[in-house]
């Protein structure tokens, strides 16, 4: 006589591995989507930063190199950064890199990728835009203009780690770092993730290149 299963334990069976399923196949892709975003950011974070000491090599300290308003956008991109970049191009604007029409807007695209209000993403007075041959978009800045016609210095530096690809918000795939005029580096500020995105970089280089376990957002 050949026993089998029946046709309510095969059930009781499939059911089981179905709720496994539904526990543990989130976790799988959240951890992957982790270990995704961490080695990108990693990787764009370090090819810039190798690009601008080969081109410390050749102009002199980033602390000097050039900031002034009449400061030539296409000059400046051709002698600092292009040179030390394989691939590399530069955009106009936002919407040259792929971006949505709306990206100009800081009360709404704007808004949603900062989360801290207005940035002037659309910029050529305030940030040099340049995309990576991996889609990778470096909002690099230099300076823009008060009211007064006054100078006034951008220090935020973002990286979006996947251009215009969405989520486009800070913290999923956009991040923060600071171009320090006066020492001439790039860094993350250093800060409480849950109390802002803009130190969420910070918790991740600090954290090995990992991201945390009790990172806020979802990736």
């Amino acid at each position: 006589m050949k026993k089998a299963f029946t046709l309510g334990e095969v059930l009781i069976t499939l059911g089981i591995i179905g709720v496994v399923a539904a526990l543990t196949i989130p976790a799988l892709i959240s951890n992957h989507n982790k270990k995704v975003v961490a080695a990108r950011l990693s990787k764009a974070y370090n090819t810039i930063s190798n690009a601008i000491r080969l081109s410390e090599n050749d102009n002199g300290m980033m602390s000097d190199w050039p900031t002034g308003a009449n400061m030539n956008v296409d000059s400046f991109w051709n002698t600092y950064l292009k040179p030390y970049f394989s691939g590399a191009r530069i955009c106009d604007n936002c919407r040259a890199c792929g971006y949505p029409s709306n990206c100009t807007d800081p009360l709404t695209f704007g808004t949603k990728w900062a989360g801290i209000g207005q940035w002037a993403l659309e910029t050529n007075s305030s940030r040099l835009l340049f995309q990576f041959s991996d889609g990778t978009v470096i909002f690099f800045p230099r300076n823009t203009i008060n009211e007064a016609g006054e100078a006034a210095y951008v220090s935020y530096l973002f990286i979006d780690i996947n251009g215009a690809q969405k989520p486009n918000e800070a913290g999923r795939d956009v991040f923060c770092f600071v171009r320090d005029y006066e020492k001439g580096r790039i860094s993350a500020p250093q800060g409480d993730c849950k109390a802002s995105v803009l130190y969420c970089t910070y918790e991740i280089m600090s954290n090995g290149w990992q991201i945390p376990k009790d990172y806020p957002y979802r990736l």
